[in-house]
Formats: C-alpha cells, structure tokens, sequence
C-alpha cells in the first residue's frame, strides 16, 4: 500500500500516477469483495482478495523506482523501516480506531480488553492467539504488518541483490507460493493469526509478488518497455481479468495462482508503461491518497451496518456509501501522504 513517489535514479523518472489510480481501483474491488463476503452478494468480484497480492507487486515495483536508490545511497535498513513506518501508522490508526469504536458498541468485549487489544494493534502486534485474525480489531491491517515486514528485507538485502538475481529469488519464492497456495487450497494466508504450523505461510504470497514487483520496477527503470495498450485498456484488465477468474475451469487454488503469477504481473506491466492523460493525473494522486483510508475501514463500516440493518439491497447501497464517505472524512483529517526518503550525507573527513 505504497505511495507512488516522485522520485528516480540518475535520470528523472516521472511521476507514475497511473499506478495511483491503479491502487484505488484496487481499494474499491477489495471493499466489494468483502461486500461479497459480508452481504453474501455473490457479485463478479469474489477472488477481490487477490488484489491484496496486487499491492505488494506494486509495493516492490514502486520502491524500486522511487527509492532504492536512496537505499543504496546509505540508509539502515532501521532507519527506513522506522520511516515506513511512520508512514503508515496513521492507517493503522484510523483503521483500528474505527473498528475498536464498532466492538464496543456491539459489547464484542468489556472495555479494559478493547483497550489492551486497540494499544496492541496501535503497536502493530500481531495476535499469537492460534484463531481468528492477524489483528484483533481491523482484519485489513495484516497487510500493513507484511509490507513493513517486505520494506524491511528490501533495505536489509534485497536492494544488494543484483538484477539479474532477483528474477530467480522471485521465482524460488513463486515455488513456495505454489506449494502453500496447493495446501491452503486458495491464495488467502496471512489474514488468521499465526501458529507454530502455519505462521510461515503468508511469506510466498507477499515475497513472490513484493520481489518480482522489485525485478520489474527495475527493468522499467532501465528502460525496457513492451507493446502499450490504449491506457482505458490497460486500466480495465485488472478488473476484468480478476471478474473472470472465477468462470475459468479450474479448482480455487489453480485459479488463483494463474491470476497472481501469470496474468497479474502482465496486466500491472501494462498499466505503469500506458499514457493516460496528464489532465486526469490531480485526480488519479487523490484517488491512490483516498484508497489508503478506505482500505482500512471499509470492513468495519460493512460490518457494522449490517449488524444493524440487515443485508438488503439498500442497507448494502448504504454500507458502501458510508464506508466511501467516512473515508473521505478521514482523508481531510488525517495526512497519508508520505514524506521523501532523506539521505543524510556523511560528513567530510581530512583536512579539506
């Protein structure tokens, strides 16, 4: 759930805000499909969990065009975690907050537990519990734990990691993506809390596509490019493609996997080298900004309403609305925007 920084190498790389756009469609899908999940809709976006996997492509995708030159340039990996995550702690906050608000007014618990589960999700302290969520209060947050995790090892040892390497550590990790997603029996791990069997599961998923988005990022800043789609085009095959995985004749986990490793890394390809217009890109930065706030209330505010509504049409019509409305309040209250990477150049020693 990066930002897509205005930052490049020795030569200026330009602001890729379609990839912003990109991330919010995604952000919409994914509250759709826990529509799906939530109202029972049985909608066309039920494999939408797959686009959390879209996330961390672009996550590695976008580092490594924006900042991994900076890595290289100095930065400890602590330091850059810690920068991350002050980054994305005002999600954590937001996202938690809301839910901590939504467990105590249905009684989920008495209010000095709400408060030690809120202080820990607040710390990004994962649940050891065995059962149930990654976090206690806000399910969406385990993505956010991953992609430090991922920030992490890209600073620690992935921006060492020469090119042409890192294509066969992606597929090294897409090997153990295949071999957990086959016992998983779909591409949905990293979302329970942990055990001493399966804490290790969801580290294929976000390595396989946060690496190969590094390989490819830095291949597109190298310059490499591929035959451009019209940019609508380009903006509509991830959507298209993740409505019809589903009708494909294949099990859930086969599904899955072709959509993550094969048809995925194409289509994400082919939105970072289109050309929209510069006229939409204001609003695509502002819908990329606004898809941070509501990725990490949307379920929340599902839930919520339909605990006291129901599931009608219409409660569901107002489900949507309220989670989009309630982050838009959040994204005027709160600043998502993150800070540019800063290098502190060692200072000079000698007698010059």
């Amino acid at each position: 759930m990066t930002d897509i920084a205005n930052q490049g190498g020795a030569s200026h790389t330009p602001r890729l805000f379609q990839l912003d756009a990109l991330r919010g469609i995604a952000a919409v899908v994914i509250m759709l499909f826990h529509l799906d999940l939530v109202y029972r809709v049985h909608g066309p976006f039920v494999r939408g969990y797959l686009f959390v996997d879209m996330f961390f492509l672009l996550s590695g995708f976008v580092l490594a065009v924006s900042t991994e030159r900076k890595l290289n340039a100095g930065i400890g990996a602590l330091a850059f975690t810690r920068d991350r995550f002050v980054r994305l702690w005002p999600l954590v906050a937001v996202g938690a907050g809301v839910a901590a608000a939504q467990a105590f007014a249905v009684g989920m618990a008495d209010p000095l537990t709400l408060l030690l589960w809120l202080a820990l999700d607040l710390a990004m302290i994962p649940s050891l519990a065995g059962t149930g969520p990654f976090y206690r209060l806000n399910g969406p947050q385990w993505t956010l734990f991953y992609e430090l995790l991922a920030n992490f090892v890209h600073a620690l040892v992935l921006r060492k990691v020469p090119t042409r390497w890192m294509l066969a550590l992606a597929m090294a990790l897409g090997v153990a993506l295949i071999f957990t997603v086959r016992i998983y029996k779909t591409d949905t791990m990293g979302v329970n809390a942990p055990t001493w069997d399966t804490w290790w599961m969801g580290l294929p998923r976000v390595g396989w596509s946060y690496v190969l988005g590094v390989w490819m990022g830095r291949k597109y800043k190298d310059g490499v490019r591929g035959p451009v789609l019209p940019w609508w085009l380009a903006m509509a095959l991830p959507v298209v493609g993740i409505a019809l995985v589903p009708r494909l004749p294949l099990s859930l986990a086969h599904g899955d996997l072709l959509f993550v490793m094969g048809f995925l890394p194409l289509a994400v390809w082919s939105v970072a080298q289109s050309q929209p217009p510069k006229a939409l890109q204001p609003a695509s930065e502002w819908f990329g900004t606004y898809s941070l706030p509501l990725y990490c209330v949307h379920l929340t505010v599902l839930i919520w309403i339909a605990g006291l509504l129901g599931r009608a049409f219409w409660v569901q019509v107002t489900a949507v609305a309220a989670a989009m409305v309630l982050a838009w309040v959040f994204s005027r209250l709160v600043s998502f925007k993150g800070k540019p990477t800063v290098v502190k150049t060692a200072p000079l020693t000698g007698d010059g």
